[in-house]
C-alpha cells in the first residue's frame, strides 16, 4: 500500500512540475521583453537571436502545457488546473469563482492533479 501512494504521489509530483513550467515560460517572456526595453541595465547586451530563439521555446511549451489541459476530461477539476496553472490563480481564488469552498477548491485541485497525472504517465508511456 505504501509503495502505491509513493508511486501516486511521485506522479502528481511529476504533473505538478510539468504544469508550472507554463508559468515560467510566461515569466521567461516578460523577462525577455524587459530585457529588450532596458538594455542599460544588464551587463552584456544580449543578442536578439539567442532571444527570439528561447521565446519560440517557450512559447511552443506553453502550448504544449496549455493543450495538455485542454485534452483533460471536462469539468470542474479541469477548470480549476487551468486557472490555477495558465492564469496563474491561487487555489482559493479558482475555488471563489467556480463557487465552491475553499476546501472544495483543494478537493478539485487534487482530483485534476490526479486525473493530469494519469494522462500524462499515459502520453510518456506512448499510449
Amino acid at each position: 500500500m505504501e509503495n502505491t501512494d509513493d508511486f501516486r504521489r511521485e506522479k502528481i509530483r511529476e504533473v505538478r512540475e510539468y504544469l508550472e513550467g507554463y508559468r515560467f515560460c510566461v515569466d521567461m517572456l516578460q523577462l525577455r521583453q524587459y530585457e529588450r526595453v532596458h538594455p542599460s541595465r544588464f551587463d552584456e547586451p544580449i543578442a536578439e537571436e539567442l532571444l527570439s530563439g528561447n521565446e519560440a521555446f517557450w512559447k511552443s511549451r506553453m502550448l504544449e502545457i496549455g493543450l495538455f489541459v485542454g485534452s483533460l476530461p471536462n469539468g470542474r477539476a479541469k477548470l480549476m488546473l487551468h486557472y490555477r496553472y495558465i492564469k496563474g490563480m491561487s487555489v482559493e481564488r479558482v475555488a471563489d469563482l467556480l463557487g465552491v469552498s475553499r476546501r472544495t477548491g483543494y478537493r478539485l485541485y487534487d482530483k485534476g492533479l490526479a486525473l493530469a497525472a494519469l494522462l500524462f504517465e499515459k502520453r510518456k508511456s506512448g499510449k
